[in-house]
């Protein structure tokens, strides 16, 4: 998105660090939003909504050559900050950073999903038709509360290494850990990723996954384990595929099928959706078609979601 205002950051420099001297800039981004989601399970529901979000994004470098960034969302009716998080340059040394809700990005969140899309995962149409409250089949399926969590990342002789760590999630919970590797140095246009999360007394998952780009055509496939702790949880085995093709330069469309076996269950939950995203100028239009089947695990538990969006930046 276009940055609207710049305004120093000398205020946020002296209460991060004391220099001599600190140069930065604060930016904000918006944009406006409509978006339709028609869901056959549910023909009560006004299918239009407006987004509302505004960005804001500073950052700076330090005498000592590292940089701090920082990032906030307003979001919710403008009436609270829904994600932020502030980070630390170190160059060579990697990054260190600190999740104040929602927006680590390190660890679990940097390979629980690699699968391409022009637009939205196919397995959000369960959430969409309100038929379960977690996204199931991926690495924090059981948990990773970002609020509070730290997170660092570095390259190392070609590996991108990333952990998160919260010490404490919750009350009476145990901190929660997760581990990420990608490696891009095997070939050409191939990126090989593994991810492990213990989320504290809860669940100890892990995921395996490959992506190749060959031109405009990006493919993956995704093995994800989701192994409760407690007797009678019900545990988790998905396979996640997609591809994605750039027609052009504006022009993106993308189909993908997800299918997650519960232990115990007599069915298999079923994710599938085609999706494209068309950009012209500021102005983007995305339109998707997701499905699931047996949401959860229950038999005849089928939803289908319809979603358009037209977002204009600013």
């Amino acid at each position: 998105m276009n940055k609207v205002t710049k305004v120093g950051l000398t205020a946020l420099a002296t209460s991060l660090v004391a220099t001599a001297s600190y140069a930065g800039e604060l930016s904000v981004s918006g944009s406006a939003s409509l978006t339709y989601t028609g869901l056959d399970s549910n023909s009560d529901v006004n299918p239009w909504a407006m987004g509302d979000s505004v960005k804001f994004n500073g950052s700076g470098d330090l005498d000592n050559g590292m940089t701090v960034s920082v990032y906030y969302e307003l979001d919710g009716g403008y009436t609270q900050y829904d994600d932020y998080n502030l980070k630390l340059g170190m160059g060579d040394m990697g990054t260190l950073s600190f999740s104040g809700a929602s927006s680590s990005g390190s660890g679990v969140d940097s390979v629980k999903d690699i699968v391409p899309k022009a637009y939205t995962p196919v397995y959000e149409a369960a959430n969409e038709a309100g038929t379960t409250g977690v996204d199931n089949g991926l690495l924090d399926t059981s948990g990773n509360t970002q609020t509070g969590q730290w997170g660092y990342d570095v390259n190392a002789a070609g590996f991108d290494l990333s952990v998160s760590y919260n010490p404490k999630p919750g009350t009476s919970a145990e901190a929660e850990t997760g581990y990420s590797v990608s490696y891009s140095g095997l070939m050409d246009g191939l990126t090989l990723v593994y991810g492990i999360f213990d989320d504290g007394d809860i669940a100890e998952n892990d995921t395996i996954g490959v992506k190749y780009t060959m031109g405009n055509m990006t493919a993956a496939i995704q093995s994800t384990n989701v192994d409760y702790e407690a007797t009678g949880s019900t545990d988790q085995d998905a396979t996640h595929m997609g591809i994605s093709l750039a027609v052009n330069d504006d022009l993106t469309v993308s189909a993908g099928r997800q299918e997650v076996e519960f232990d115990g269950a007599g069915e298999d939950e079923v994710n599938t959706g085609i999706q494209a995203s068309y950009t012209m100028g500021s102005i983007s239009l995305t339109a998707a078609i997701n499905s699931v089947e047996s949401a959860g695990g229950v038999a005849n538990t089928d939803a289908e979601a319809s979603i358009f969006v037209a977002s204009f930046a600013f």
